[in-house]
This record gives C-alpha cells, sequence and structure tokens, in this order.
C-alpha cells in the first residue's frame, strides 16, 4: 500500500483496562469503556497510570488472531487535561496542588512558555525554592526532550530503554533531532544500537545504502567492534572486507571499500601497520610510541648503585628476613647494574611481591622513599601491591588525573603492577608520562588472562624482548598443605593437578553427574538435559551452603567499618553469565542469602537493589562524587571522578525522593551518586562476577562452579586466572570430568598488535 493509499483514522475513548504490555518495547494491547480493543506503543509513562482517562488515538484497524479485531494506534494522548496530568505524574517537583495553582493563573500555552523560558517566574510561588525549582525545570525539559525523540524514534522501531538511552548520551546535543535526521550514523556509538539499528533507521531515512556516507560509518565501526570486542589493535584487510560485506549486505564491493580505507589513510585516521593490515590511528600512535618509549631507552643506563652487589644482597636478606632466590637476585641486579627498565615475570606463588620489595628497597638506596610510586589499574590491586611493598600507591588513574597538567610524573621509580591487566592506550598514557631519567618497573603474569580492551602489552613485550625480562619459575609455598599456586601452575600447564588432596587453602567438591559420557552418549538429549539441570541445581546448593559460612564475617566487617575487608572477604566466581550458575542467576540468589535489609529496594529489569549489597561499576564512565569526608559532613558540593569498569563498591543509601543509589568505593575514597534512570547501565550485584571481571583482584575466599555448561568457555587460561584470585582458600564446586577437561584445553587464542606487525616487519626486513 502506497502512503497515498494509507487512511488514519480517529478514535477516541475512556482507556478502562490493559490487557497486556511489554515493559522492553512497550507495546501494549488494552481495552475501551465501550469494549474496542487498542493496541500500539505507548512510551510517554506507564500505559497503567492512565487508565480512566480519556483518550485520542490515531492510527487503523487490524485484526489479531487472539485479540480479534482492534485498533492499532499510532499516537494516544490524554484528551482533557494532558498538561496537568504530565505536571503530576511525569514532571518530578509539581504535586497536584501546585498543578492547580499554575492552570488556574496561566493558561496551557503560557505554563509552557514559562516552563520553557522563563521558569523563574514559578519562584513567586508559596513553597518554591532554588533547589526545588531546579529539580523541576530538570525533569521538564527531559520529559519534554524525550517525548520529542521517542515520538520520533519509536516510528523506527527504537524501544523505549534505547529511547532512553539515547537521551542520556545525546541529551545535551543542540536539535537532537536534526542531526539523527542528517546523520543517523551518530548512534552507533551508544552502547545498545551499534550499527545495525542505525543502519535501520537510516534505511527508513532513505539513505542511499552504497553512499560514502553509510559505509564510512560502517567501516569506523567494524574496526573498533573489531578491536574491543577480540583484543586486537590492527586486523587484515582481506577479513576486514568480509566483516564489512556482513554488515553492509555487500558482495565483491572491495572498490567502495578501498575508496573510504584511502580517505581515511589520507585524513590519517587508519594506519598500515605491515603489508595489508590496518589499524586505527588511536591504536596505532599508542602501540608505536610504546616501542619508540623502550628503543629509546634501550641503550640508557643509570650508574651502578652499590659496587658491592653481593656484600648488599646478605645484608638485605637479614633485614628482609627471608632468602632471596636466584631468579630473584638476578632481577634486583639488573636494577643495581643501572637498567632502567626492567619486565619482572612471574607465574602464580613465584615471589613477584618479594621481589619488587627488594628493587625498590634497593632504589631506595639512591632516590628518597617519596621518589617511589606503584600503580595498578584497581584501587584493590593498588592496595594490595602498597601493603606487600610499604611503599606509595595508586590507581593509574588517579596518578594520570592527579598529575594531568604536568609533562612528567614527579617520580624517580615507577612501579606498575599487574601489567598483564593494562592495554595498550593506558599503557601508552603511563609511559607519555615516564621522564626518561625515570626507572620503570612491570610486574606481570603472563599466564592469566590479557588485558581488557585491544593490545597485548604484555606478551608482546615478552615476545619480542622489548626491555630487559626477568622471569620467575620457582614457586613459593609456606608448607606442603598450600597448593593454590602449584594447582593454578599445573592447569596453566594443561596439566590436571592433584586437586583432590586435604590442603588448608584448596578444596573440591565433587558434585559430578555419574558416568557422565556414558549416560550421555545413551541417553536421549532431553532426559540427558534434565539429568545436568538436576545436578546443577545440587552444585548451586553446595555454593550457598558454602557461601552462607561468611555472612556473619562479612557484616562484622561492615559494621567496623572496614568495607574493603568486606567486599574482599569471599567471591563467587564464573565464567558465564546466562544459566542456573551464570553470573545472572547465583547473584540474586547470594543476594537472598547475604542481604536481608527490610528497607525500600530499587527494581530494575534484572535485579533490584538494596542498602548493603555489595556492587560492581560496569562502564568506564565520569559520574557525580564526593569524597567519604565531603559525604560525612553533608556537603552540597560535588566532584567528578572518572569511576573504571570493574571498582568494587558497597550500597550506603537509596535516596526515593532524589532518584539516588549512592555507592562507596573504599580504596578510591569516593562516595558516588546514580541515578535510578541509569543504574543497570553502570552497575551490577557483585556477589558472583565473571572470571574477566576479577582480573588483578583478590579475594581471601573465592568459589568456583564447574559445570560442563559451562564447557564452552573453559580453558587454562580462564581456570588459572579464576583460581589464582583465592588468597587464603579456594573452592571449586562440580563436576570432575568437567574440572578435568577444562584443566587439559590449552588457551591458543593468539591476538593481533601493532607491535606485531611493525616488529614483525621490521625482522623481516633485517633477513
Amino acid at each position: 500500500m502506497s502512503d497515498q493509499e494509507y487512511k488514519s483514522f480517529k478514535l477516541t475513548g475512556v482507556l478502562k483496562k490493559v490487557l497486556y504490555k511489554n515493559d522492553e518495547n512497550k507495546y501494549v494491547i488494552a481495552v475501551l469503556e465501550n469494549n474496542q480493543k487498542i493496541c500500539g506503543t505507548y512510551f510517554d509513562t506507564d500505559i497503567e497510570k492512565i487508565v480512566g482517562e480519556e483518550v485520542i488515538l490515531t492510527g487503523n484497524w487490524t485484526t489479531h488472531k487472539k485479540y480479534g479485531v482492534q485498533f492499532e494506534f499510532d499516537t494516544l494522548e490524554l484528551k482533557e487535561a494532558e498538561l496537568f496530568f504530565f505536571l503530576t505524574k511525569i514532571v518530578k517537583g509539581i504535586g497536584h496542588k501546585f498543578a492547580h495553582e499554575l492552570l488556574e493563573k496561566y493558561s496551557e500555552e503560557e505554563l509552557i512558555d514559562i516552563l520553557n523560558n522563563n521558569p523563574n517566574k514559578l519562584l513567586d510561588f508559596k513553597g518554591i525554592k532554588e533547589k526545588k525549582l531546579e529539580k523541576i525545570v530538570a525533569s521538564w525539559q527531559k520529559f519534554k526532550h524525550l517525548r520529542e525523540l521517542g515520538s520520533f524514534l519509536a516510528k523506527y522501531g527504537v524501544t523505549s530503554n534505547l529511547i532512553t538511552k539515547i537521551y542520556s548520551s545525546l541529551g545535551e546535543v543542540d536539535n537532537l533531532i536534526e542531526k539523527i535526521k542528517d546523520n543517523p550514523y551518530i548512534l552507533i556509538n551508544i552502547r545498545g544500537i551499534g550499527f545495525k539499528k542505525a543502519d535501520e533507521i537510516a534505511k527508513a531515512l532513505g539513505i542511499d545504502p552504497r553512499s560514502e556516507f553509510r559505509i564510512m560509518a560502517c567501516l569506523n565501526y567494524t574496526l573498533k567492534e573489531f578491536c574491543d570486542n577480540n583484543g586486537n589493535s590492527s586486523i587484515d584487510k582481506y577479513h576486514l572486507y568480509k566483516l564489512l560485506d556482513e554488515s553492509l549486505r555487500f558482495n565483491n564491493e572491495e572498490a567502495l571499500y578501498e575508496q573510504a580505507i584511502s580517505k581515511m589513510l589520507v585524513d590519517e585516521e587508519l594506519f598500515v601497520t605491515s603489508e595489508n593490515r590496518y589499524a586505527l590511528s588511536m591504536l596505532y600512535y599508542a602501540e608505536k610510541n610504546i616501542l619508540d618509549f623502550f628503543t629509546r631507552r634501550a641503550n640508557e643506563k643509570n650508574r651502578v648503585i652499590t659496587s658491592n652487589f653481593e656484600d648488599y644482597i646478605v645484608k638485605k636478606e637479614k633485614t628482609l628476613g627471608f632468602e632471596l632466590s636466584d631468579e630473584q637476585k638476578s632481577a634486583v641486579e639488573l636494577i643495581n647494574g643501572g637498567d632502567k627498565t626492567l619486565f619482572l615475570i612471574g607465574y602464580a606463588g613465584t615471589g613477584k611481591s618479594t621481589s619488587s620489595r627488594a628493587i625498590l628497597e634497593l632504589l631506595e638506596e639512591v632516590v628518597s622513599y617519596d621518589d617511589i610510586m606503584t600503580i595498578a589499574l584497581s584501587g584493590i590491586a593498588s592496595q594490595r601491591i602498597a601493603d606487600t611493598t610499604g611503599y606509595n600507591s595508586s590507581t593509574i588513574q588517579s596518578l594520570l588525573v592527579k598529575h594531568k597538567e604536568k609533562d612528567f610524573f614527579p617520580y624517580k621509580v615507577i612501579l606498575l603492577d599487574e601489567a598483564s591487566m593494562v592495554n595498550s592506550v593506558t599503557f601508552y598514557q603511563i609511559i607519555s608520562k615516564i621522564d626518561d631519567d625515570t626507572v620503570f618497573i612491570i610486574v606481570g603474569d603472563d599466564g592469566q588472562l590479557p588485558a581488557i580492551g585491544a593490545g597485548n602489552i604484555l606478551a608482546d613485550s615478552i615476545k619480542f624482548e622489548l626491555a630487559p625480562i626477568c622471569k620467575l619459575t620457582k614457586i613459593y609455598r609456606q608448607n606442603e598443605n598450600q597448593a593454590i599456586a602449584v594447582i593454578a601452575n599445573d592447569i596453566r600447564k594443561g596439566e590436571v593437578p592433584e586437586y583432590k588432596e586435604e590442603y588448608e587453602d584448596f578444596k573440591f567438591i565433587d558434585v559430578s553427574i555419574s558416568n557422565y559420557y556414558a549416560q550421555k552418549n545413551s541417553i536421549a538429549p532431553t532426559e540427558f538435559s534434565d539429568i545436568r539441570s538436576e545436578n546443577s541445581e545440587l552444585i548451586l546448593n553446595n555454593i550457598l551452603n558454602i557461601s552462607a559460612g561468611y555472612i556473619q564475617e562479612y557484616y562484622d566487617f561492615i559494621k567496623k567499618k572496614n568495607i574493603s575487608k568486606a567486599l574482599t572477604l569471599f567471591q563467587v566466581i564464573t565464567p558465564m553469565k546466562g544459566g542456573l550458575l551464570g553470573v545472572d542467576n547465583l547473584n540474586m540468589q547470594l543476594q537472598k542469602l547475604f542481604n536481608h535489609t527490610k528497607g525500600k529496594a530499587h527494581k530494575t529489569k534484572l535485579y533490584e537493589y538494596k542498602i548493603s549489597d555489595k556492587v560492581i561499576h560496569i562502564k568506564n564512565e565520569n559520574m557525580k562524587a564526593q569524597t567519604m569526608s565531603m559525604y560525612k559532613s553533608g556537603s552540597s558540593d560535588f566532584l567528578e571522578r572518572r569511576v573504571y569498569n570493574g571498582q568494587l563498591g558497597l550500597i550506603i543509601k537509596l535516596d526515593f525522593e532524589e532518584d539516588k543509589c549512592i555507592v562507596l568505593y573504599p580504596n578510591d575514597d569516593m562516595v558516588v551518586f546514580y541515578d535510578f534512570d541509569g543504574l543497570s547501565n553502570l552497575l551490577s550485584l557483585a556477589y558472583c562476577l565473571t572470571i574477566h571481571k576479577t582480573q588483578g583482584m583478590e579475594y581471601d575466599n573465592a568459589l568456583i562452579p564447574m559445570s560442563f555448561s559451562h564447557y564452552i568457555m573453559h580453558n587454562t587460561k580462564l581456570l588459572y586466572t579464576a583460581i589464582t584470585r583465592a588468597k587464603s582458600m579456594c573452592f571449586i564446586v562440580g563436576e570432575d570430568e568437567a574440572f578435568k577437561s577444562a584443566c587439559k584445553k590449552l588457551e591458543i587464542t593468539i591476538r593481533e598488535s601493532v607491535i606485531n606487525d611493525l616488529m614483525t616487519k621490521v625482522n623481516t626486513n633485517i633477513i
């Protein structure tokens, strides 16, 4: 049917009852008082709120196989007193009494003009102060623009959740609707939209499928997604073309791609790293500059610190209270000999912290204590390196922010811990602030999972020996009954450890399906699926029983205001999000166990949040925050602080008057204020976390479910990383065969990187 043939009808009536509503896409089916059924998308507010109100609808009649003849509306508006309804039910700060006063004094047009252009007039009304007026105006502006945006985007199948996300991200942009019409691809960077949804809107708006505009948008998006999702910082040309074909639904359009790539190369948005390989400018510059940094320092040495090294070590071992191994001595000796850069690489239990302390104490012979700084990505990792070495520590980002106005960090020694977690861009940010004379020590474990984000700095640095490397391999254990490090290192090598022995710090709780492989191969899939489900229930019950043993201690730490200890006391770690033994369900089950708070909770689509809940921030974001002392004093001032993906915190208040969730991040001395509206995009419960989320963290006690339902995620690197998160006790709960299988499944994923491309090209040219 053409646009000319389509006829829009009008229908009015009182909304009697809602028959069906979908909270995700806001699709509703309802009935009017005359029993006429209506259906459509309504996003202005919860449809239940306008039951009993007279409405005006425009749309067309359709026949539904279940509900019969019904009116499918394109628009739904309140017939009478629409402004009164929205003032009282949507705009925060205006109640019924004040709304009546306003509409008695002003016409609707006058009031809308005042709210838009001269809101200070409302200060003339009794009870309206500056603070309340700010709340009213902010809420009115948000409602007004959100409604306009919703009316525009709903036609293109954009759900209300995405409309809210778009508004949250781009609400400050002038003439937003016009800008989206001009270039719908500005939406692709919003989480949950991506190229596909933006492309659907663009198609509906009539954009030429072969336009350079569309191809450039897809090219940029594809490159960023490939790097972010796979950890690669460069890509093969033909792989890129294949990905573009899939997104653009093209075939054999290499000429169009070459044209777009040529433009990006000329504009230096893209760089050639080696034959038929490309990298985005940000990643190219980051890794090229990292290479230059190491090359520049390679032949530069400081003077020798102590001429009689052996005597120094003998004396030092007395003050340290233990003897250094030959490997540890060689690390200290490299720094004593004047090396400005050192990679100190060691697996779990090999004494990296001890060696770090010995190196820093040697350097303190020639620099002051305050000239030495240790850094790590997370607040908890930063605190741990401070505790084990005795030197000042900071998170990487705090240090960058503190010294952003300076060319270089004001330290003569910087030690980076947990370097496997640091991606290319963050590593570049660090080295760009390190002076040529500063000693830089990089400590890491290349057995762990690589960093979240693009690049493989630690592995590449080891592979190409970009600086002196000291590898620690000898495992230290206080006694034969401590096995975490030994078991983890067996797994790292692809060997099944002696995991069923009695140990002080490791326990395997066997909850297996009897004759697993025989049953799997001999009975019907549906029947075997039921057996697996029953076994997963048994594993879950064991997890909850073990977890219950830590509840009292958790609350004892909270009562003593030792929030850091509470947050790292006990952690359930699982490979996947979905399923009975996935993060989502385990968080809900563990919350019921740990948090019996009777107060009002804030409900989101997945979780409900309560005071004393353990939570994790899940997206790098600038947030409204205070220091703890500011918060305690009741200060009305706020700071803008960057909160990073993976930071652990505790909910200390739910403010239902201001619609805020307030979270304390103890290791960062930061109290952060979250709006209820965007909470699920930024925060998650943290009683259970994925293995990737626990990178760089350490917990007194950790528990890992082990099930064939997680088989797709099982490999040695994941399991090694999970087990080495435990400091005092590690529980593995689950299927014996699944554990043995995971121990043998070696991780062989190789990240593609700019450093690898550039170094391989150099080496090839030399040959």
